[in-house]
């Protein structure tokens, strides 16, 4: 995705807020000055949302890894708290008539669970979006096109996640893709990276055992610009599915031609434009 002007101050914050988390003093002042530097030698017009994203990690890698204690309980319970809520996230898909409503209902519920502020997470994840539409308290996530004939035609799936705790719903979507045949490639990211899930929370999860292959990644997949081994996953995949804003910005636009599946919150101007939703809904969209 092409960045909008008001996607630079927004990254400054993003970035921010979570790096500097356990950070004080003249430290701040390096961190911010990395990331503004960053950012006036990559932020233009034509490049990649997701890719700018990249080159700040990079300049931000050490406090990246002094903020990462501070996200190891967060994860902890995230990951503990969606736990606790399958079971009744379970009996909601499966109050779908069909095989269709309710793999829709699993994709709606992992949309829903997309619930990371762009701001730095101040407190554990609540999750209350995702509750309130299996107790009925919501309306359904906005569908933008045949997610269940897109699945129908894959058959191997490159599955993007996105943060600790919501994982644990999206678990419930790849099991019923596994039910229907499909290979699932799952990509985390890397340890530490934030609220981010890494390769610890698929396993909270059981996903290590449930998908056919786990791969990470050091921050934001975008295509052509990864290891040869995550290159080779999204060649062989005919089907990309793919969670939270952060992935949305980095492949959106960047997959030539091939099919996929976005399920996040709409929470900026720039990508309730491109989406053509209103900020704050929750959107299960498919480009084919």
């Amino acid at each position: 995705m092409k960045p909008d002007l008001e996607c630079a101050p927004c990254l400054l914050k993003w970035v921010y807020e979570r790096a500097g988390v356990l950070t004080d003093g003249e430290k701040r002042f390096q961190l911010i000055r990395s990331v503004m530097e960053t950012l006036s030698q990559e932020f233009h017009s034509e490049a990649n949302l997701g890719l700018i994203t990249n080159r700040i990690i990079e300049a931000i890698d050490e406090f990246i890894f002094q903020s990462a204690p501070y996200y190891d309980d967060f994860k902890l319970k995230n990951n503990q708290f969606a736990k606790e809520l399958l079971p009744s996230a379970k009996i909601f898909i499966d109050k779908g008539r069909t095989e269709q409503e309710k793999f829709v209902r699993a994709c709606c519920l992992a949309s829903a669970s997309n619930v990371a502020p762009i701001g730095g997470p101040s407190e554990s994840f609540k999750f209350q979006e995702a509750i309130n539409l299996f107790t009925g308290k919501n309306r359904f996530p906005i569908i933008m096109g045949d997610v269940f004939e897109a699945v129908k035609n894959a058959k191997h799936i490159l599955y993007i996640t996105d943060n600790a705790g919501e994982i644990g719903f999206d678990s419930l979507l790849i099991s019923r893709l596994k039910k229907m045949g499909l290979r699932i490639t799952l990509l985390v990211k890397e340890d530490p990276f934030f609220e981010d899930a890494t390769a610890e929370d698929a396993s909270f999860f059981d996903l290590d055992r449930l998908v056919d292959n786990l791969l990470s990644v050091k921050a934001l997949f975008v295509p052509g610009h990864t290891p040869s081994s995550l290159t080779d996953s999204f060649n062989e995949s005919d089907l990309v599915i793919s969670k939270g804003t952060g992935n949305y910005e980095a492949l959106q636009g960047e997959l030539n031609g091939k099919p996929s599946i976005f399920m996040l919150k709409v929470k900026c101007k720039p990508i309730a434009i491109k989406i053509g939703a209103e900020i704050g809904t929750f959107v299960v969209k498919t480009y084919t």
